[in-house]
């Protein structure tokens, strides 16, 4: 199955291209964007980035989409469900991240539930996971407006983080309104 791409109210999603590369590094190079995400990233881990989630796409059908304004089309971000080993077992990831201009408008619990969606009716997915830094409370509360609940603390990539999980059930992206086009063919920064 591939998951070409699919909109929401206010948001576009597409699947990640090679072509998207000037995009992703306008979004690496920002501090505050990449604040919580492990930092600024040179070209070459910019490059090393966008092919990993390239190798997803192909490997799994879906993965890293890039988010453009429904109205106008500028990028304003990216979301992801992607596979992430979380303690030696394999889950399925929801992530979003949005450019510091466009933080506080409701951006990332759009695309969450988006997200949980299209991992529930189209992937058939169980659980889905997100993880973040302890501290970010904005997040957060973002992964709990999208029906994920805590299950604990983790550390991913050496830092501690919270693990959130859906629960069959719990989860409040059933009710919301999504368009996935591959199937018809409140502060929230990231």
């Amino acid at each position: 199955m591939t998951l070409d791409s699919f909109s929401t109210t206010r948001l576009v999603a597409e699947p990640l291209t090679g072509a998207h590369l000037p995009d992703l590094r306008r979004m690496d190079q920002d501090e505050l964007f990449m604040a919580r995400l492990g930092g600024v990233r040179d070209k070459a881990g910019t490059a090393a980035y966008l092919g990993w989630n390239l190798e997803h796409w192909a490997e799994y059908g879906f993965g890293l989409w890039m988010l453009r304004d429904a109205a106008t089309g500028d990028m304003l971000g990216r979301a992801v469900l992607r596979h992430l080993d979380v303690e030696g077992v394999d889950e399925v990831e929801v992530g979003y991240g949005f450019l510091p201009e466009v933080w506080g408008r409701g951006l990332a619990t759009e695309v969450a539930l988006a997200c949980v969606r299209i991992g529930r009716d189209q992937l058939g997915l169980e659980s889905i996971v997100a993880i973040t830094l302890l501290d970010h409370a904005a997040s957060q509360r973002v992964m709990l407006k999208a029906g994920l609940v805590y299950e604990r603390n983790i550390v991913h990539a050496g830092l501690p983080h919270v693990l959130f999980r859906t629960r069959e059930g719990n989860h409040r992206a059933e009710n919301q309104s999504t368009t996935s086009r591959s199937e018809a063919a409140e502060t929230d920064e990231p």
